[in-house]
């Protein structure tokens, strides 16, 4: 089924949507057990799978790759949109207000897997929060606020996560 609503203008759910699907395959192929958020978990404490094995469990939020901005025609792998404030006025977001131990970023080959309050402090590091931009190709290391909503969001280099790796899973062929 193809979810859509009022902002997605082009595919942005079908691709979040793949984007979990792979990952669950990927979980379950590495020995996972895995169980799918309700539609309020996934809204409201933001995060899409719990994982379970040899008694660690981890609470997953799945990031599909992106655009650059609404106008690009592909997705990219090179920036990573990272939300300090959610699309909701009374929502922090799913950085700083998630329930999500693991954030699994998606790129073309595999899903780089990094620990939420690890990317805190990367985001933190890296974005300067009081510059603001209007435009999304401008937002790297800015936030950028999409007009007439509360949403804060910024790009930051794929690379710089690296330093807080925390697993990569090489997508299946």
């Amino acid at each position: 089924m193809d979810r859509k609503n009022k902002f997605d203008k082009k595919d942005s759910l079908k691709l979040g949507d793949r984007a979990e699907q792979v990952f669950k395959k990927l979980a379950l192929k590495n020995g996972w057990e895995v169980t799918e958020a309700n539609q309020k978990q996934n809204i409201d404490e933001h995060w899409d799978y719990l994982i379970e094995k040899d008694s660690k469990s981890f609470k997953v939020d799945v990031k599909a790759m992106k655009r650059i901005s609404r106008s690009n025609a592909n997705v990219q792998d090179t920036w990573f949109w990272v939300e300090f404030h959610g699309v909701r006025p009374y929502d922090r977001g799913w950085l700083y207000n998630g329930k999500a131990d693991l954030i699994a970023i998606e790129r073309k080959k595999y899903f780089l897997i990094v620990n939420r309050q690890d990317l805190i402090k990367i985001a933190e590091k890296y974005v300067d929060t009081k510059k603001h931009v209007t435009s999304a190709k401008d937002a790297k290391y800015k936030l950028y606020q999409r007009a007439g909503r509360p949403d804060q969001i910024a790009m930051i280099e794929i690379e710089k996560l690296q330093e807080i790796l925390h697993a990569n899973w090489k997508k299946l062929d």
